[in-house]
C-alpha cells in the first residue's frame, strides 16, 4: 500500500470516528434533555369564584383537578388565578391571567407561577401561558427545582396542557 492510500484510509477512519463521536454525543445530549421534560394534562373544576369585573376589572378564581404528570404518574392540583379583565390583549373578549399551580405528586409537591393572555376561538376562550418552576415554594424532589415552559387552557373543556422542562436540585 502506498503512502497516499495509508494517508487517505487514516483519514477516512477518522472522519468516520469524529462523525460518530459527533453522533453519539448528540444521541446523549437528546438523552439528557429528554430526561428534563415536564408534560402534564390536568382536567378543571371550579371550586371558588370572585367576581368583581363590575367594579375593580378583576375575577378571581381557585379551581382543583386531577391528571397525569408523564413519568411520574398521577397528581392533583390547585390552581389559583387572578384575571384582570380590563385589559384586552388580543381584542374584544380577552384578558390577562396571573395563576399559581400547586401540583401534588406522591414524591413532593411543585409549584410553578404562570401568567396567560385568554383569547377568543372559534370553540370559546383559550388560555396561552408561560410558566416559572418556584423551587424555594416546592418540596419533596421538587424542592429547588428549576424549570419554565408553556402551556394551554382550553376553558370550554376544562383541559389544561402544560409541556416544558424541569431540573431538580439533585440533578
Amino acid at each position: 500500500m502506498t503512502k497516499h492510500h495509508t494517508a487517505v484510509r487514516v483519514g477516512v477512519l477518522l472522519v468516520a470516528f469524529a462523525l460518530s463521536g459527533g453522533f453519539l454525543l448528540h444521541v446523549a445530549t437528546a438523552a439528557a434533555a429528554e430526561g428534563n421534560r415536564f408534560d402534564a394534562t390536568f382536567h378543571e373544576s371550579t371550586a371558588s369564584v370572585t367576581n368583581r369585573i363590575a367594579d375593580l376589572g378583576t375575577f378571581q378564581l381557585i379551581n382543583t383537578a386531577s391528571g397525569t404528570v408523564e413519568g411520574r404518574g398521577a397528581a392533583t392540583m390547585v390552581l389559583s388565578v387572578t384575571q384582570d379583565r380590563s385589559v384586552q390583549p388580543c381584542g374584544p373578549g380577552s384578558w390577562t391571567n396571573a395563576g399559581i399551580r400547586r401540583i401534588v405528586l406522591p414524591d413532593g409537591v411543585l409549584i410553578l407561577r404562570a401568567t396567560a393572555y385568554v383569547c377568543q376561538s372559534a370553540s370559546g376562550p383559550v388560555a396561552t401561558e408561560t410558566w416559572t418552576v418556584d423551587g424555594a415554594s416546592s418540596t419533596g424532589v421538587f424542592a429547588g427545582a428549576r424549570g419554565s415552559g408553556e402551556g394551554t387552557v382550553d376553558i370550554p373543556t376544562a383541559t389544561s396542557s402544560l409541556s416544558g422542562k424541569l431540573k431538580l436540585a439533585g440533578s
